[in-house]
């Protein structure tokens, strides 16, 4: 989970970092729940489904968060200044609609604080603002969103923990799938493998998921997991991301089922797609732009005459979100920053020939980068 110290510094830095000053900050994401006050309801429980809540910011540094009785398992492990729980559902009686409630409790609250400038996000329900206005007669509100997307580019130490806790769960799945994926087995089947391997080094309920497309499945980049029956010398495009506490990692390998082996042209591809890896690992600092560094990878495709055979982006930003900022694309107006964690994945996917990506996680540091990803990378690994 997050840290208590790591949920203030990143409220701090949010006003630090506001030009207009807001006298409140009413957020909603579920994303930014987690982000500022570690808020990170299970997705593995009914108490949650269809559930929301908000949290409120204070320019002298306090924070409410709001949430029914549901959630109060979670609510209690949020590092907030006070949580306001409502009773929405008793189990008893007839309960209102979720949402109209928790937008009648926190404009109640607000009406018992000071100020008239209030910041928000695309996600805050209209209500709360339309309360908001009607308790006050001048009323300045303004969107902090583009502020907060800024913001969670650069990792805290307790969100790289939990990043490196979803990656070596992962390279638990890709270690288990490289021994036990046989011919005979179906995707999902695979998928379910490379799920349980995951929970296991996680010791805990996980989301798994990403492409899991075998042999022709995986000629149009990957898709998520089929009944398709997996044949001998089939490739698996494996690439797949764990979720833990909201954040995730993402990367991929591709390779031949049960030891099988790749025929020269197949060899010559992934060769191209590690050498498009290893061309952007050398750019990978601060102050990088994101469109040169999706340039140099493309033009190791075209020097091998394969251009077309790359259609999709280079690689992305990770954290709360999938894909986050920066975007490693031809068009991009993003550049490196320290504390971004990021991946680059070539692939090519030639009909009839094979489908294949190639992907590592990394931290853009101070003084270049870390791999945080180990796996293996290669069409046959070693059993």
């Amino acid at each position: 989970m997050l840290t208590a110290e790591g949920c203030l510094k990143r409220r701090e830095r949010l006003w630090q970092s506001l030009d207009l000053k807001p006298d409140w900050i009413v957020l909603s994401e579920p994303q930014h729940l987690i982000y500022f006050a570690n808020f990170a309801p299970s997705p593995f429980t009914y108490a949650t489904q269809n559930a929301s809540a908000v949290l409120l910011l204070g320019a002298d540094g306090s924070s409410i968060l709001v949430a029914d009785n549901l959630q109060g398992e979670f609510a209690k492990k949020a590092h907030v200044d006070r949580v306001e729980s409502f009773e929405w559902y008793n189990g008893r009686g007839t309960a209102p609609y979720r949402t109209a409630l928790l937008t009648e409790t926190v404009v109640n609250i607000l009406k018992t604080c000071e100020g008239s400038r209030f910041g928000y996000e695309p996600a805050t329900h209209s209500g709360i603002l339309e309360g908001i206005r009607g308790q006050r007669q001048k009323v300045e509100t303004f969107d902090v969103s583009s502020v907060i997307h800024t913001l969670k580019r650069s990792k805290d130490p307790d969100e790289v923990a939990i990043l490196r806790r979803c990656m070596r769960s992962a390279e638990a799945g890709f270690s288990s799938a490289i021994r036990n994926i046989k011919p005979g087995m179906t995707e999902l089947q695979a998928y379910e493998l490379v799920a349980s391997a995951v929970m296991e080094e996680a010791q805990d309920r996980v989301i798994v998921y990403g492409d899991f497309a075998t042999g022709p499945h995986a000629f149009g980049g990957g898709g998520g997991p089929t009944l398709r029956v997996i044949e001998k010398n089939d490739f698996i495009l494996l690439d797949f991301s764990v979720i833990i506490h909201g954040y995730r990692g993402d990367f991929a390998n591709t390779f031949v089922v049960d030891g099988g082996k790749a025929n020269s042209r197949q060899h010559e591809m992934a060769r191209v797609c590690l050498e498009g890896m290893a061309t952007g690992e050398k750019l990978l600092q601060a102050g990088t732009a994101c469109n040169e560094l999706d340039v140099a990878i493309r033009n190791v495709y075209k020097q091998h005459g394969a251009w077309e055979y790359f259609q999709h982006h280079a690689g992305h930003g990770l954290g709360l979100g999938h894909p986050d900022a920066p975007y490693i694309v031809p068009e991009s107006t993003d550049s490196l920053v320290e504390g971004d964690v990021i991946t680059l994945e070539p692939g090519m996917y030639i009909p009839n020939v094979g489908g294949m990506r190639f992907e590592r996680n990394y931290l853009i540091t101070k003084d270049g980068f870390e791999c945080l990803t180990n796996h293996f990378l290669g069409l046959e690994p070693p059993r």
